[in-house]
């Protein structure tokens, strides 16, 4: 994945394929060092370019730093929207979405870790990794399966919760048992039952795996 964005962009014209080159700089840059302490001259170095370049299409660090993370968000979020389309169940694609999206983010531990890095230096990033899941508790709510939508407060601890999932992962290996209690912890903060939460999980991930 060291070079995902930079391959994607090979038939873009040469100042998109620039970006991604940066891109992908900054995310090898933060899986080594942290946010914090990712200098424009570590990512420039990894991406063969110069300071100059840098400057010609970002201002600073907290740009490229928010569109490196959005872009894995996406790209991430856009594969689980496909495999996801064929799920009728609202309950079942909250399930695997998230299963999912840890997964992805573990399988790819520099992605994972920019996202973990993500949430403690982007203010709204953790709301918008929870708030993925609103179509399909949306869907679940019309299903009678859910009563009602998630506050901003509970969006902001599922975002938490997921990336918790993938920090705790991408430190140590991977785990699907940390995989599955996320999910049920999901269901429960959205409104189940322990119990229907528990047996939800174990129903829909015995039929994937990520």
């Amino acid at each position: 994945m060291r070079h995902y964005f930079q391959d994607k962009s090979t038939k873009l014209g040469k100042r998109e394929r620039t970006r991604s080159l940066l891109i992908d700089g900054a995310i090898a840059a933060i899986a080594e060092n942290g946010m914090g302490a990712t200098s424009i001259k570590e990512i420039t170095e990894i991406a063969g370019l110069s300071n100059g370049t840098f400057y010609n299409h970002f201002q600073g660090r907290d740009e490229i730093f928010e569109l490196a993370a959005y872009s894995v968000a996406k790209e991430i979020t856009d594969e689980i929207a496909e495999m996801v389309a064929v799920v009728q169940d609202g309950i079942g694609r909250i399930v695997i979405s998230t299963d999912a999206f840890i997964g992805r983010a573990v399988a790819a531990p520099d992605w994972g870790a920019l996202l973990v890095n993500a949430v403690h230096h982007i203010r709204d990033m953790r709301f918008d990794i929870g708030e993925h899941l609103r179509a399909d508790v949306a869907l679940a709510i019309e299903q009678g399966k859910l009563s009602e939508m998630p506050s901003s407060f509970l969006v902001h601890q599922i975002g938490a919760l997921i990336t918790l999932a993938v920090e705790l992962q991408i430190a140590g290996k991977a785990d699907r048992a940390i995989s599955f209690e996320t999910c049920e912890a999901v269901l429960k903060l959205l409104g189940l039952t322990p119990t229907k939460a528990h047996r939800a999980v174990q129903t829909f991930l015995s039929k994937t795996t990520v």
